[in-house]
């Protein structure tokens, strides 16, 4: 709509005073004929009262004008928005960026970012302003921590949502990646930055030591040999190791589904957890023969050591989340590769992993629709391709990759699209159960127990299910 100069002005007056701008007044008296100062005096009183008139209706007018503005800022609903960084990488600015996209097109929503740090450290604070009563109105949430959160009633399943006017083509989204959003037969979450681990490799490196940059391992036999290929010795000191893996109970998932198990459900039980079966054991045991053939570090290794290392040129290859892909190629100064994660005696295998877009309960009504135009907007094909890009993450629905700027992106980054290629071999992610931040723990500790030699894969795994089932217990699972 456009507006008279009279207008203009009112749209930067103070509005807690409705006050106009300096300027304003002389503007709508000449709007009313009024050029000459001195013309109410040569008009007669009859006149002058008809002009005072008119003055005062359009100053009326120019402040209601005001008001009706005024209140359409005042009325727009602020979202809080919780969200984690769990890679490496400056990907804070770039979700910020699109919000401010976001508000810059929402005079009626406007959403707060609100860093909130890891995903663990994200999942406490979440937890926390649930318990208290305000919680945010929307927040990227790990798809493992479904039930938890449905358990404290924090979230809102969001069929009513997909189905309506203004819904999503849930169908576009890649299955592997909506598993982990399903509990008791309804949609909880959309997927936003979903990932699995992939093997990065220096492809320099393998060419430096006669293997071929084209041809990255395929197994975990091969993975052994590349290794020792790789490590790189200045006397009793490594200077660069074979490969690293980060101790995480997420990557270890990943080696279980490729010996024949996987350790959580594959359905909708909230209650399964199978750490103490020989094929978890063996993918334990691979996990320890990789510092004992001498190609990986002793001790437990830290999520962030991992990609740190590679681009030092300290580690070969690595294990971690496709998500970590942008960092890399930016920062690594020589050609980075990506493959499948080897295969082990049961073929390829992959544990999806990453955030979904939750919405709050405990919020009003009109709080959830505007957090659901958020998400919507969010998750455009266009939109979710461009954080692919600048993240990492496989973009999760496959209206994505048709389009740009991900199908260019794509088609001169094959590296992009190797995690979407292993999708074909990925299940639910573990561990989508009651209880799960603290399994996630236990598993952890246990691969720790086992990385730094203080117990046995059989051991650390039989102490591990055991309390993994007193949290189950704990959470009303029945064993």
């Amino acid at each position: 709509m456009q507006r008279n100069a009279c207008q203009q002005n009112h749209m930067f007056v103070d509005r807690k005073r409705l006050v106009p701008r300096k300027g304003c007044l002389s503007e709508t008296f000449i709007s009313a004929g009024n050029r000459q100062p001195n013309s109410l005096s040569q008009s007669g009183g009859k006149t002058m009262s008809m002009k005072a008139k008119l003055f005062r209706a359009l100053l009326v007018l120019c402040s209601l004008l005001v008001m009706i503005g005024g209140a359409s800022a005042q009325d727009a609903i602020t979202l809080q928005f919780f969200y984690p960084v769990g890679v490496a990488g400056p990907l804070a600015q770039a979700i910020d960026s699109y919000v401010g996209e976001f508000n810059a097109t929402h005079d009626h929503i406007q959403v707060e970012p609100v860093f909130t740090g890891g995903y663990s450290e994200n999942m406490a604070r979440a937890t926390a302003a649930i318990l208290s009563g305000q919680p945010p109105d929307v927040a990227i949430l790990l798809g493992i921590d479904i039930y938890t959160l449905i358990q404290l009633e924090g979230i809102i399943p969001l069929d009513d949502y997909i189905a309506s006017e203004n819904g999503l083509d849930i169908d576009d989204f890649f299955d592997a990646f909506m598993a982990n959003n399903i509990a008791d037969g309804q949609v909880w979450s959309i997927p936003w930055q979903r990932s699995t681990p992939i093997l990065y490799y220096n492809k320099d490196a393998f060419a430096e030591v006669g293997l071929n940059p084209e041809t990255p391992p395929a197994t975990w036999d091969e993975l052994i040999e590349a290794g020792k290929q790789l490590v790189v010795r200045d006397g009793d000191n490594v200077t660069r190791w074979g490969v690293e893996v980060p101790t995480s109970f997420w990557i270890f998932a990943n080696f279980a589904i490729q010996a024949g198990q996987h350790i959580g459900s594959l359905g909708d039980d909230p209650c399964a957890v199978y750490l103490d079966t020989p094929e978890a054991i063996e993918a334990l045991a691979f996990l320890r023969t990789l510092q004992e053939e001498g190609i990986m570090p002793d001790g437990a290794n830290a999520w962030g050591t991992a990609p740190a290392d590679f681009i030092a040129g300290a580690a070969a290859m690595i294990y971690h989340s496709t998500g970590s892909l942008s960092t890399l190629l930016a920062n690594s100064p020589f050609e980075v590769g990506t493959a499948f994660m080897p295969a082990g005696e049961a073929g390829y295998g992959a544990n999806v992993g990453g955030g979904n877009y939750y919405i709050m309960k405990d919020i009003a009504p009109e709080r959830q629709d505007a957090a659901w135009e958020f998400i919507r907007w969010m998750v455009r094909p266009e939109q979710i391709g461009q954080w692919g890009i600048d993240s990492g993450y496989v973009a999760p629905r496959n209206a994505a990759w048709e389009v740009d700027p991900l199908m260019s992106y794509a088609a001169d980054t094959p590296q992009a699209s190797t995690a979407r290629y292993q999708l074909e071999y990925a299940v639910k992610e573990f561990p989508a159960t009651y209880g799960g931040q603290e399994i996630q723990v236990i598993t952890t500790q246990a691969i720790e127990a086992v990385n730094t030699g203080e117990q046995s894969p059989e051991e650390a795994l039989a102490i591990a299910q055991e309390r993994a089932n007193e949290v189950l217990i704990q959470n009303g699972c029945e064993l």
